[in-house]
């Protein structure tokens, strides 16, 4: 028996019979065709569930992001909230600073400014300390950035002089705010009234300048693809809210009592 008689492709069984030779059968073009358009089929549906799952992914690293810099932004305002502080005016006669030193709290709803200790000296041997002039605001950016909200930016002097409302570098913080709202805690109307205030200024009573118990910031941020906004609360509650006395032995030719 020869066992490497070679083999043919055929049609018919009798073409085998008749050379002695053994058949294989191929592929007809209707079988190719089944199988192509099957595979087709498979790949076009692998593909397209690849392409869901990165667009999902896409869109929950998105929001994730949004949600990171609400959360991050929050923080930090109200940590420096929480240092902020008034100085009290010290006699013209012991003034070391010429124009004197002010601080001042002024807020509205969407806006202020205010000093705080909270201030990180990242340049060794730079003229500068804990305490700066703070400022957050809103306004328009300028690049179009794909949200239909406003800009949150941030203002900071390095040094505490007699302009607490200007000066400083600015930066914006965050795109695509919809909305942001300070209000502040008034604990004379806390008992019978609304105890929540539209705006505050430290130095409404100019002879007892006072910071608010508490702040409510509220942030609404824009997510990407006309998708809900996303709303972030938090309060914070300055430590100092009397202003800091200077101590007379601190101060040059002031008398002990």
């Amino acid at each position: 028996m020869n066992r490497n008689r070679p083999t043919i492709a055929c049609s018919d069984p009798a073409d085998s019979a008749r050379s002695g030779q053994r058949c294989q059968r191929g592929f007809t073009l209707i079988e190719v065709m089944i199988s192509l358009t099957l595979i087709m089929i498979v790949g076009a549906a692998i593909a397209q569930s690849m392409a869901t799952s990165f667009e999902t992914k896409n869109l929950v690293s998105q929001a994730n992001d949004r949600y990171h810099e609400g959360r991050q932004i929050l923080t930090r305002i109200a940590r420096e909230l929480r240092m902020a502080f008034l100085r009290a005016e010290v006699p013209r006669q012991s003034r070391e600073e010429d124009p004197a030193v002010m601080t001042r709290f002024k807020g509205d709803e969407d806006e202020l400014y205010f000093a705080s200790t909270a201030h990180v000296r990242i340049y060794a041997g730079t003229r500068e300390s804990d305490q700066s002039e703070m400022a957050y605001f809103l306004s328009r950016g300028d690049r179009d950035n794909g949200y239909r909200g406003k800009t949150l930016f941030r203002r900071e002097s390095r040094r505490v002089d007699n302009k607490p409302d200007k000066g400083g570098f600015i930066w914006p913080m965050v795109e695509g705010v919809k909305s942001l709202k300070f209000e502040y805690w008034d604990d004379a109307k806390e008992v019978g009234g609304d105890a929540w205030q539209r705006d505050w200024d430290s130095h409404e009573n100019e002879l007892e300048p006072l910071l608010p118990s508490r702040i409510r910031i509220t942030l609404e941020l824009e997510m990407p693809d006309r998708r809900p906004p996303v709303r972030f609360v938090t309060q914070a509650a300055p430590r100092l809210r009397r202003p800091i006395n200077v101590i007379e032995s601190q101060v040059p030719g002031a008398k002990k009592p």
